[in-house]
Order: structure tokens, then C-alpha cells, then sequence
């Protein structure tokens, strides 16, 4: 087993071993976890019972930043330690709003959890430090979609900040790296509760269907854009069904006699407890304002099908582009960038016309306009000849 004093090079031979001879293990699985947790700060909260919603990773999906907003109605702690994600993780989203902390010291952690009840905040090298140093070689060394590693990782924040309740939104897809058919993924689930249960962490994974986009906003600003149409009564039919399989998540992570204030929580309710955190956090409504019409007003480039057809759209291939845009833009400037993103205006599977417009783009530089707009057109406008959506798909011979 390693620990904090572990090399690099000792590392990437641990990691090669659990890759070849113990992909699925619970047991080495929590006991790694336990390391990770332990090679830095812990925090528990005095308040109550803490809880959290998790996920595997993959775009468009509010989970990590609604699925808090629910646990909070029912009263729950959520001390949410969180990892920078691409391209819309909940804390990098919640960086585009300016003031707002990213990184807590433990004292200032207890106070923003006193004041709201929530934190959103990331490692900062104080919790798990481990953890971090692990997932870079992971990423070097090819072992980003090994379960025994990723169900680790996962529990050990869990661990690092007291949270009792583990909820997990298994999103499952080619580049989800907890499953990319079904049968996997709930196997790599069922490792997951395992584990939690012997480190005393009660798990409740919910597996969703991501390879096609859980609600139109996709960018970290755009994640924005939509919670406020959530909270001011515009929002979609599309977000709305998004919004209600958050509420799924954290119903299934609750205890039930809290499950009915999770129920009938309004989007009201839920702006309430996110503006609060906003507020402890050094952040502002004002400026989620100025933030949501900013983007808003930047998606000015329409992108239009380019055949009859069945919508269709790589959640994959328009993810690689965002990322390439965003590391490109961490190179030369520091934080959480944001440098494109996508409003997609039709569902997949829907019928469409050539031509019709079938999304806008967001894109801050003008110098990456154009090579923007033919990449995501590449991935976002092609149409099918079957239909393909969350609710079914066609099947053909040439399939």
C-alpha cells in the first residue's frame, strides 16, 4: 500500500498492480481510501447529519451543483469537497461568480458550513492531498477508469469531511469512467457501497444515461444560466425533467423520514439555500446576475443542421472540444477558465430541417471563433437517420 511518503515512480507501480491484478476489490478499495483521507486535514461538522451527491464525471449534467440545494431542504449538512472537472464541474462553475471562495481554511469551513449549512471548496492541497497527487498519475499513467481507484478517490473526500451519506450519480456512457454500458457501471456501483460500508459511509449510486445531453446548458457559465432560468420560472420543459432527476438523486441519499421536505422543495426554496451559500462564500447574487447576463448576451453564433434528419449529438466529441479550449486557456491565465460554451435548442432524436438552427456558442476569444464553431459543428450539427435519445433509440442493419 502506499502513503504520503511514497514516490512517484512507487506510485505508478501500485497503481499498474490494482490496474492488472485487482481492478474490482472493495476491501483494497476502502483501505486506500482511508490512506488518501488520512495523508491530510479532516473536518465534521457539529451541525447534523452530512451528506453529499457525487458524480462519475461527464458534461451538461446540474447534479453537483442542484442535488446539494435539495439536501439542504431537508435540513442536511453538505460539506461538498470538490475536484476541479471538465468541462463544467460544480466548483469550477461556481468560480465564474466573482468573489466567490474556492478554497477554505478549516476554520473558514466551519464557518461558512455555520452560515449556510453548505461549502463548496476544494482540496487546496489541506484535505487528501494523497488523493490529488494519485489522480495525476492516474491520468499519466492510464488508470483513470479503474473501479477499485475511482471508488477510492470518491470515498476518501467523503471521508476527509465527515459525510455519513454517500450519494453517487453513475453517469453512463463511453467516457464515463465508472461504467460505459450498464452491466459495468452497476457493477463498479455495487464495489462502490461495498466499500463505503466498511468505512462506516452509508452509499446510494443512481445510475443515469450520459451518453446523450442531460439539459441543453453545457459550459461553466452556461451551468449558471441555467439554475437562474430554474429559479425564475423560465426554465425548459428539457431542464425541468434535468431538475426532477436531481431531486431522484438526493431522495435516494436521504433519510426517509426527510424525504418529503426533498419532495415538495420549490425552485424558490432552492435559490434561497444557493444564494446563502453564495453569500458565505464571499460571492453575491449580484454578481450570479452579472455573471448569467454575460453569458447570456455572448451566445451570439448560431449553429445550424446540416441534413434532414434525426438531431443527433456527440456528448463525447463536443466535451473534447470545451476541454481542449480550456486547457489552452489555462496556459496562459490562472483559475477556472471559460472560454466556450453551447446552448443546444432541440432535443436529441427530435425531427429537423436542413438549416434550422439547432444551437449557440459562447466564445470569449475571437481569434478561436471560427476553428470553435467548426469543431463543435463537427459534433453537435449532424443529424441521424434513426432517432436516438434518452427515452429510446432506432435500430438498424447497417448498425
Amino acid at each position: 500500500m502506499i502513503d504520503s511518503t511514497s514516490s512517484d515512480d512507487e506510485i505508478a507501480i501500485f497503481l499498474q498492480m490494482v490496474k492488472a491484478k485487482a481492478p474490482s476489490d472493495a476491501a483494497l478499495a476502502a483501505r486506500l481510501a482511508q490512506v488518501l483521507a488520512d495523508s491530510g486535514e479532516r473536518y465534521s461538522s457539529v451541525l447534523g447529519l452530512a451528506a453529499d451527491v457525487a458524480s462519475t464525471g461527464g458534461p451538461s449534467s446540474l447534479s453537483t451543483l442542484l442535488c446539494p440545494l435539495f439536501l439542504r431542504s431537508a435540513g442536511l449538512v453538505v460539506p461538498k469537497l470538490g475536484v476541479p472537472g471538465r468541462p463544467a464541474g460544480g466548483i469550477d462553475c461556481l468560480a465564474q461568480v466573482d468573489g466567490y471562495r474556492t478554497g477554505l481554511l478549516p476554520e473558514e469551513l466551519e464557518g461558512v458550513i455555520q452560515r449556510s449549512g453548505y461549502a463548496h471548496f476544494v482540496a487546496a492541497g489541506r484535505y487528501a492531498p494523497l488523493d490529488a497527487r494519485v489522480f495525476k498519475l492516474r491520468q499519466l499513467h492510464g488508470a483513470q477508469q479503474v473501479p477499485t481507484l475511482v471508488a477510492a478517490s470518491l470515498l476518501a473526500k467523503k471521508l476527509a469531511v465527515g459525510v455519513k451519506r454517500a450519494g453517487l450519480d453513475v453517469r453512463v456512457a463511453p467516457h464515463g469512467n465508472f461504467g460505459s454500458s450498464w452491466d459495468e457501471a452497476r457493477t463498479n456501483s455495487k464495489l462502490f457501497v461495498e466499500a463505503a460500508r466498511m468505512l462506516g459511509i452509508e452509499a446510494f449510486p443512481v445510475l443515469t444515461e450520459g451518453r446523450h445531453p442531460y439539459q441543453p446548458y453545457i459550459g461553466r457559465g452556461e451551468a449558471l444560466v441555467a439554475l437562474s432560468s430554474i429559479f425564475d420560472g423560465t426554465a425548459s420543459p428539457w431542464l425541468l425533467r434535468h431538475l426532477e432527476q436531481c431531486r431522484m438523486l438526493a431522495l435516494a441519499v436521504a433519510p426517509k423520514r426527510l424525504c418529503v421536505h426533498i419532495a415538495t422543495a420549490s425552485p424558490h426554496e432552492l435559490q434561497e439555500y444557493f444564494f446563502a451559500n453564495l453569500i458565505a462564500q464571499e460571492g453575491s447574487p449580484s454578481a450570479f446576475n452579472r455573471v448569467v447576463q454575460f453569458v447570456k448576451s455572448s451566445h451570439v453564433q448560431e449553429l445550424r443542421v446540416f441534413d434532414d434528419g434525426f438531431f443527433s449529438v456527440s456528448m463525447n466529441g463536443v466535451r473534447k472540444v470545451l476541454v481542449q479550449y480550456q486547457a489552452t486557456a489555462e496556459q496562459q491565465e490562472h483559475g477556472f477558465t471559460d472560454p466556450v460554451g453551447v446552448i443546444l435548442l432541440r432535443e436529441p432524436g427530435e425531427w429537423v430541417r436542413k438549416g434550422d438552427v439547432v444551437a449557440t456558442i459562447r466564445v470569449v476569444d475571437t481569434k478561436i471563433q471560427q476553428s470553435a464553431v467548426r469543431e463543435l459543428s463537427t459534433w453537435i450539427c449532424r443529424t441521424s437517420s434513426t432517432p436516438m435519445g434518452v427515452w429510446g433509440e432506432g435500430v438498424t442493419l447497417d448498425e
